[in-house]
C-alpha cells in the first residue's frame, strides 16, 4: 500500500529568515522522524545510493510570504512506498501529539494530519486507457540519463554484470520533461517497490517507438534551487504544465492504461532525483477531449 501523510502546522516559535527551497527543510524532517522511529532505519536509507522508497514535497504556506513568522500555518506531504515505512510513520504520527517541527531556527506544531492511499492492485483494475494528457510539475523535477559504452559483441559476461562496462558508464541529469525517461523512471519505482507486474519490456519497447510524444507546454522553465545560502551545492530542475498525447500510429489500449496507472502512482512517489527533499512533485489530469 501506498501512503501519503499530509502535515498541517502552525509556527509556535518564528523565523525573520527566508525559507528558500523548502524541500530541503521537509527533507530535515523526515530524517528527523526516521531516527526517532530507528537510528539505523535513517541512516540506512539517508545513505542509500538507489532510489529511495519515500518522497516528500516543499512546504505551502497559506499566506503571502516567504518568512515562517509565528502562527503562520503551512503544511506539505511525505509519501512512503512500503508497507513497513508507512506503519512506522502512522504510528509515530499518531503516537506523538506534542510533536515539534524544527524549519531552520523556526518551530511548528502539527494541527492536522490527512492520509491518502494507493492500492497498486486496485489502480492496475480501474486503470483507464488514457490518450491525451497533462502533468503539472510543481516542484522542480529533473532526470536522469544513463550514459554506456557497447559491450563487446562476443563478450561472456552479462552486460548488467560486466565489470569493465561499468568502469565507462556515466550519466547526465536532463531538466527537461522527456516522456521516456519520465515513465523508465515511474516503471522502476513501480517494479521496485509494488512486487506487481507491469509488462516492463513490452512497456519500455513501446515507449522507444513513441508510444508517448510530448503535445505542447505552459510556462516551463529550468529554475536553480541551493540546499543552503552560504554553500555552492545547488540542483537545477524544470517546473509548468506539459500536454502529453498517445500518437495512433503506435496506440495500445494497454499501455495507455498502464501510463495511467504509472501516473496515479507517481503523485505519491514523485519523479526524478532529490524525491526525498521535495523534487518532482506532479498533478496528473487525464483529458476529456481523447484525440490524439
Amino acid at each position: 500500500m501506498i501512503s501519503s501523510f499530509i502535515l498541517r502546522a502552525i509556527i509556535i516559535k518564528g523565523s525573520l529568515k527566508t525559507i528558500g527551497f523548502s524541500g530541503f527543510a521537509v527533507r530535515g524532517i523526515l530524517y528527523e522522524m526516521l531516527k526517532s522511529i530507528d537510528p539505523n532505519l535513517s541512516e540506512s536509507l539517508h545513505g542509500l545510493k538507489k532510489i529511495a522508497p519515500i518522497s516528500t514535497s516543499p512546504i505551502t504556506i497559506e499566506t503571502p510570504s516567504r518568512k515562517l513568522n509565528e502562527k503562520t500555518i503551512f503544511s506539505f506531504r511525505i509519501s512512503t512506498l512500503t508497507d513497513e515505512l508507512s506503519v512506522k510513520i502512522k504510528n509515530y504520527l499518531t503516537g506523538n501529539m506534542d510533536l515539534i517541527l524544527k524549519i531552520k531556527d523556526a518551530e511548528a506544531k502539527p494541527i492536522e494530519i490527512t492520509v491518502s492511499t494507493l492500492d497498486p492492485g486496485k489502480a492496475i483494475k480501474e486503470a483507464k486507457p488514457v490518450k491525451s494528457f497533462s502533468i503539472s510539475f510543481l516542484s522542480p523535477t529533473f532526470l536522469r540519463q544513463s550514459l554506456t559504452k557497447k559491450c563487446c559483441q562476443y563478450c561472456p559476461n552479462l552486460k548488467i554484470k560486466c565489470p569493465y562496462l561499468k568502469q565507462y558508464r556515466h550519466y547526465r541529469y536532463i531538466p527537461l520533461p522527456d516522456p521516456y525517461l519520465i515513465f523508465r523512471n515511474l516503471l522502476r519505482l513501480w517494479r521496485k517497490y509494488t512486487g506487481i507486474s507491469l509488462n516492463h519490456k513490452e512497456y519500455i519497447d513501446w515507449l522507444l517507438k513513441g508510444g508517448i510524444a510530448v503535445a505542447g507546454y505552459k510556462k516551463l522553465k529550468t529554475v536553480r534551487v541551493y540546499e543552503h545560502p552560504t554553500t555552492p551545492k545547488w540542483s537545477v530542475g524544470f517546473i509548468g504544465e506539459v500536454m502529453f498525447n498517445l500518437p495512433e500510429d503506435t496506440y495500445d489500449e494497454e499501455m495507455a492504461k498502464t501510463t495511467h496507472t504509472l501516473l496515479k502512482f507517481g503523485e505519491h512517489s514523485n519523479i526524478g532525483g532529490n524525491r526525498t527533499a521535495g523534487f518532482g512533485v506532479i498533478r496528473y489530469q487525464q483529458k476529456q477531449n481523447n484525440k490524439s
